[in-house]
């Protein structure tokens, strides 16, 4: 029977050595205050960062970048791999990536932050998530290529929230359904950081005004 997973639900296993590359997004503005919030939008290999200072009501554009979560000969997609492995090494490749995807978002996570001035606070990292449901046994995941696809979101989403742990900043899981509209809010964000603001940006903003007073 799957076991359901929710926003704040059960801890993944952990996760290999990986370096982090910065891809195109890599966008700095002056900070109207000193605290700041992150949100984070994982998709396979990578995450979008944006990270806002002020007030949830009138957010300022600090910083933003894209991050690869994968080097090396790790595979973007582990339980796809491991569908092909013998069980115990099928759950040794798992065990690699989460830890490798770790360490990857946890070394992009300070170098976004050494791109803040030295007074800023980090208030913490929210990271978007979804409410699904996968099997707890690798054996049962890799029976299903939607439960595989799944398990790998999982695998992101839990790593990013590890490394903020690791990074000594609070870490928060919130619900996509649950993120704020604030459009207008947005718009003059977008302003700011220029382009490209795709829905993936816009996400991780909403993400980040979530945890802003």
């Amino acid at each position: 029977t799957p076991a359901a997973w929710w926003p704040r639900g059960q801890s993944r296993p952990r996760i290999g050595r990986v370096c982090p590359a910065t891809r195109k997004l890599a966008t700095v503005s002056v900070m109207a205050s000193g605290r700041v919030a992150v949100g984070a939008v994982t998709k396979t290999g990578s995450v979008v960062l944006v990270a806002l200072d002020g007030l949830a009501s009138a957010p300022g554009f600090a910083v933003r970048r894209e991050l690869s979560l994968i080097s090396g000969d790790l595979p973007a997609q582990p339980y796809h791999l491991a569908a092909g492995l013998e069980l115990a090494d099928g759950e040794d490749l798992i065990g690699k990536v989460e830890r490798g995807v770790e360490e990857a978002a946890a070394a992009g996570l300070r170098a976004m932050a050494d791109l803040l001035p030295a007074a800023a606070t980090v208030l913490g990292v929210s990271v978007v998530v979804k409410a699904i449901s996968v099997p707890q046994r690798l054996a049962d995941v890799v029976r299903s290529h939607a439960w595989m696809h799944a398990a790998e979101g999982m695998l992101y989403r839990e790593a990013v929230l590890a490394a903020a742990r690791q990074c000594g900043w609070q870490a928060h899981a919130v619900d996509v359904t649950s993120l704020p509209v604030a459009e207008q809010q947005l718009d003059s964000i977008a302003r700011s950081a220029g382009r490209p603001w795709r829905r993936i940006e816009k996400d991780a903003a909403r993400a980040a005004m979530a945890l802003l007073p």
